[in-house]
């Protein structure tokens, strides 16, 4: 096969594409969405309908805005109204705690950086009465700085404190010594996720568009002053080139006008004209496949347009937008719209109020029936003031004129459009709690549940698509974003501890769960059953056993939770946070003397040991002993044999002794004295 040799395009050529599908979007908007949106505005408002004559009454009923409001809210409490409700899901043992910062820091970006509550609210109402609802969620670079006043630095230490990436110098003096003083701006990055709410008339989209995921363009639609571009970073040259480039004029357009009530005098008010700064000039952010490079594979870029210019074009891997359709239609972006499915009753529900209105101020206020010439002077007829006379020639000459009765099917009627409208919304009077008959003494806690269980199957329908397919995508995104852009460090709340963490080393996760608990009672049922396990849990001595302070913990944090109390930690400890326990005084002497006790019984047991032991190296001793003294007597009498021995040797020496000195003596005489 052989494969086609692509070109590159270039600015103009994107420009032109752009174009087209900017031409297409607005031409679908503007022939099949854009009117629809403007007259379901205008029943939301209760511009319409208008009464059919002159001098009727002008009583429009509010069905649109009542079940509209009455749904937002219900899905506000349930997502908005607190922190907890998203949770990323521990990929495995190990994963629990880092899950759990994961979870505190995402609730932290959207709930405390930026406004969650408003942001839903909005993302409701547009999408309740113009289809579908838009938010922008983006990283935004932003920088923040405050000037520091400085004094007596030696050039030394003025240049370690210009050394940092954060200062510049401002204003500087030098004194006689040399020394320094001035002023230094110090700067602080201050980037974080942004959320955005897009206006339903800002946001373009290909017509036949099924999903944000696969729709190979999109854009967002803003007017901006020249001024703004500049703030922006934007490059001089380029903005000079936008010219006088005809653009749509947004703040005039029918769809906007009916949002704003009352103030249609403020059609085509514009600051262009006094200052070339503030014109304004509609600036394009799309997000377009387009094949830059000639390669043959389309990737998704931003392309960023104001007129025929092209002010940034880079290639991304994401659409920063996240969407949601309260009535999703398969294969089709935009949905049904709920407010127009509302409109028919409240037609229906208005004529019918305003003929019984009409009805009531004729039958007040009757037309009269005159015999002529029986008046003396009519205009005494026409005058209503209390007391006043009427002269009349005969007894019949005024008579009031027969009205027809009031139609009684008409209450039925309008008790049937009551029902009618809670089967079509999904909102029952019992799930708005104002339904009096409802709640009576014949109807028990049961029926009741059940009653409001069913009056709100439609409303959990629309709140799990607003889960799946809002809140679930817009955290996910929220964590990627950090992921991305979070290089320093950070430190979030968790439990009461503050935690240092960062992002940037975080892994990828998509599991998100949502807890739902919508409307009538729900969260008090579900606390009910959390506090019968708690009591039974306490009460059976076989489950008390599994039930530890750790388990009681997190059961009493659901219930404080349930009940709309957030900080949990400001009224309960974590087991695990606990110093260890106190023992009772008492419980502490008894165990004192139990040790006393323990230790005597070791002292005599220690003793009896060494008595035994003692004994027994006594006896040993004693054998020793005897054994050395029969050695001793044998040794002595063993001496003395030899002794006697020796002596009776030794006399016998001594006797030999003298011999030889006599016989020695004799010889030396002998010699002295020969002749003797």
């Amino acid at each position: 096969m052989e494969l086609k040799d692509y070109t590159p395009i270039d600015d103009e050529k994107v420009v032109t594409v752009l174009d087209d599908c900017i031409r297409k979007s607005i031409g679908y908007y503007d022939s099949e969405i854009s009117k629809e949106r403007q007259r379901v505005m205008e029943y939301y408002h209760g511009k319409l309908p208008k009464p059919s004559h002159d001098g009727n009454s002008k009583y429009v009923s509010l069905d649109v805005y009542d079940t509209v409001e009455s749904l937002k809210a219900a899905l506000l409490e349930t997502f908005a109204a607190g922190e907890g409700i998203v949770k990323f899901t521990p990929q495995n043992a190990d994963d629990v705690d880092q899950s759990a910062i994961c979870t505190a820091y995402t609730d932290f970006v959207a709930h405390r950086q930026n406004d969650f509550f408003s942001i839903a609210s909005t993302v409701i109402t547009d999408s309740l009465l113009a289809r579908v609802g838009v938010v922008k969620c983006f990283w935004s670079v932003e920088e923040d700085f405050h000037e520091e006043y400085f004094e007596g630095l030696t050039e030394n230490e003025l240049d370690m404190l210009l050394g940092q990436d954060n200062v510049e110098l401002k204003e500087q003096e030098i004194d006689e010594l040399g020394l320094s003083s001035g002023t230094i701006c110090v700067y602080r990055d201050t980037s974080q996720v942004r959320i955005e709410n897009i206006a339903p008339e800002e946001f373009l989209i290909e017509p036949l568009a099924r999903s944000l995921d696969d729709v190979g363009f999109c854009a967002h639609r803003t007017n901006k002053t020249l001024s703004e571009l500049r703030d922006e970073g934007y490059d001089e040259e380029l903005i000079a080139k936008i010219g006088d480039h005809e653009d749509v004029e947004m703040e005039t357009d029918p769809e906007v006008l009916a949002r704003y009530e009352g103030v249609s005098s403020a059609r085509g008010f514009t600051r262009d004209g006094y200052q070339d700064q503030v014109r304004t000039v509609t600036v394009y952010e799309a997000y377009i496949d387009l094949d830059v490079d000639g390669n043959g594979v389309a990737e998704l870029h931003r392309v960023v347009k104001a007129g025929n210019v092209i002010l940034e074009k880079d290639k991304v891997n994401r659409k920063p937008f996240v969407s949601f359709a309260p009535v999703p239609v398969p294969h089709s972006f935009h949905g049904a719209n709920f407010g127009l499915k509302v409109v028919a009753t409240q037609n229906a529900r208005t004529i019918l109020t305003r003929s019984i209105l009409d009805h009531a101020v004729i039958t007040n206020n009757p037309r009269y029936t005159v015999v002529k010439g029986g008046l003396t002077n009519p205009r005494e007829l026409i005058d209503t003031r209390v007391g006043g006379i009427v002269n009349v020639s005969r007894p019949d000459a005024v008579m009031p004129m027969q009205q027809a009765p009031l139609n009684p099917f008409i209450f039925q009627t309008i008790k049937l459009l009551d029902e009618q409208l809670e089967d079509t919304s999904g909102v029952s009077k019992i799930s708005q709690g104002t339904n009096k008959d409802a709640v009576s003494k014949q109807n028990s806690a049961a029926l009741m549940e059940q009653l409001a269980t069913m009056s709100q199957q439609r409303q959990k329908i629309i709140a799990r698509h607003f889960a799946n397919q809002f809140v679930k995508p817009l955290f996910q995104m929220i964590y990627q974003l950090c992921v991305e852009n979070e290089t320093d460090e950070k430190i979030v709340e968790l439990g009461g501890n503050y935690v240092d963490i960062r992002p940037s080393e975080w892994a990828d996760r998509r599991d998100v769960s949502i807890a739902l608990h919508l409307g009538y009672g729900e969260r008090e049922r579900e606390s009910e059953k959390f506090l019968a396990m708690h009591q039974l849990l306490t009460a059976d001595p076989n489950l008390s056993a599994m039930y530890q302070p750790q388990n009681a913990y997190k059961v009493a944090s659901k219930l404080m939770e349930m009940n709309g109390i957030k900080n949990v930690s400001e009224y309960l400890t974590d087991p695990q946070q606990l110093p260890p326990p106190e023992p009772d005084p008492q419980q502490e002497l008894e165990l004192e003397m139990l040790k006393k006790q323990i230790e005597v019984t070791e002292r005599q047991t220690q003793i009896a040991e060494a008595k035994t032991q003692i004994d027994a190296q006594m006896a040993a001793l004693k054998i020793q002993l005897d054994k050395i003294k029969a050695e001793a007597d044998f040794a002595i009498q063993s001496d003395k044999v030899d002794l006697s021995e020796a002596q009776l040797e030794h006399k016998r020496n001594i006797d030999e002794a003298e011999l030889e000195m006599a016989r020695q003596a004799d010889e030396i005489n002998a010699i002295i004295s020969p002749r003797g």
